[in-house]
């Protein structure tokens, strides 16, 4: 419920405050969040980042930068692959999305990054094709096709899509209620 969900975030918020001012604390992990905190997590650090110059509306439209991450784990330990997700999130909240150019810029972007473990497994399958035989390597290939690929960032990105959409409803509620 949206009262649960307030009431969740104010503590998060105020161990965020606590944990921000120990210069012994370097950035913030969950080992295996739940989906439940994980929705939490990212409003909250949504709402906090947005009032960071690095994440304004201006700066999201040139790509995730090096300052943001930086920004995230200085003013609030945020680690940066969670500063990246927040940046998707507000780059969403910030695309028009009638205009179709911009919004296709934004999928392909957050594609991108969905299909990097596909590349690293190319480069593991040109490694692995000098330790079988033709035929084993073959049968490795049909296995992972590329439209299993499509199929999977597709599926992935809506989902995702899906939830950050989520997250901007929130905001949207808790800043104009």
């Amino acid at each position: 419920s949206r009262a649960s969900f307030a009431i969740l975030s104010s503590g998060i918020n105020a161990e965020y405050g606590h944990v921000c001012c120990d210069p012994l604390v370097h950035d913030i992990t969950v080992e295996d969040p739940s989906v439940s905190f994980t929705r939490l997590r990212n409003f909250v650090d949504v709402l906090m980042c947005s009032e960071l110059p690095s994440f304004q509306p201006d700066k999201l439209r040139g790509g995730f930068a090096k300052e943001m991450a930086n920004d995230a784990r200085d003013k609030f330990k945020i680690t940066a692959i969670q500063a990246h997700k927040i940046y998707e999130i507000l780059r969403l909240r910030a695309t028009d999305l009638s205009n179709a150019e911009e919004y296709r810029a934004y999928r392909l972007e957050v594609k991108r990054r969905l299909n990097i473990p596909f590349q690293k497994e190319k480069k593991a399958m040109k490694k692995l094709q000098t330790f079988l035989n033709a035929k084993e390597y073959e049968a490795v290939l049909l296995s992972k096709s590329v439209e299993n690929q499509h199929e999977f960032l597709e599926k992935s990105y809506r989902e995702l899509e899906l939830d950050y959409r989520k997250c901007i409803e929130r905001i949207s509620a808790h800043v104009d209620p």
